[in-house]
């Protein structure tokens, strides 16, 4: 459980994911991305062999870690988790493209923005939030794979819908280990 009782994170149903990297494009409209710059991703990751293949679609983004390992390792403290739904966020005029921040994240969420020489990443959508509305990624998601709330309710899985109502789990296969930064992630167990 979160020190912060009103953190905000993200809960992933890979289950309903079909990799139509709708969250991807949704980000990357609310936020006039440039090309190469990505909040979101859809990982595709193929096991087995043939004929016994298995292919997973895991969208992720910055998981507004407890511990940011981004934030410890920045040297000039651009990144902050800021206080009211503990958002990890970075201010690009404090940044200096050191990219050690994108070294130290076990989860590749900062990124490199070449025409600025600054790093970029998911800022949960912070506008949106405070007015009440949902990430543009999750706005986006036709497959009801992700949503965000209070990691409390989606531990008591208080959801808007059945959809979301599955076992959880902090981790997935070949995910970081989630004791390193305390991700606020939640993941239901694939079937």
């Amino acid at each position: 459980m979160s020190k912060n009782p009103d953190q905000i994170g993200w809960y992933y149903n890979e289950n309903n994911c079909i990799a139509c990297r709708a969250c991807e494009a949704g980000c990357k409209q609310e936020f006039d991305l440039p090309v190469g710059v990505r909040r979101r991703r859809v990982i595709i990751r193929e096991s087995g062999k043939y004929p016994n293949l298995k292919v997973r679609y895991i969208s992720s983004a910055c998981n507004h870690c407890e511990e940011p390992a981004c934030m410890k390792a920045c040297p000039v403290g651009a990144y902050t988790k800021e206080k009211e739904f503990g958002v990890v966020l970075i201010d690009q005029g404090k940044c200096i493209g050191c990219r050690r921040c994108e070294a130290a994240c076990p989860y590749g969420a900062p990124t490199f923005d070449e025409k600025k020489s600054k790093m970029d990443k998911c800022t949960l959508c912070i506008h949106r939030l405070k007015v009440g509305l949902p990430p543009a990624c999750v706005r986006t998601c036709m497959g009801y794979a992700l949503w965000h709330g209070k990691l409390s309710d989606i531990a008591a899985q208080k959801t808007p819908s059945e959809i979301y109502r599955r076992p959880l789990t902090k981790t997935l296969p070949e995910f970081a280990d989630p004791k390193l930064t305390i991700p606020s992630v939640r993941f239901s167990e694939n079937k």
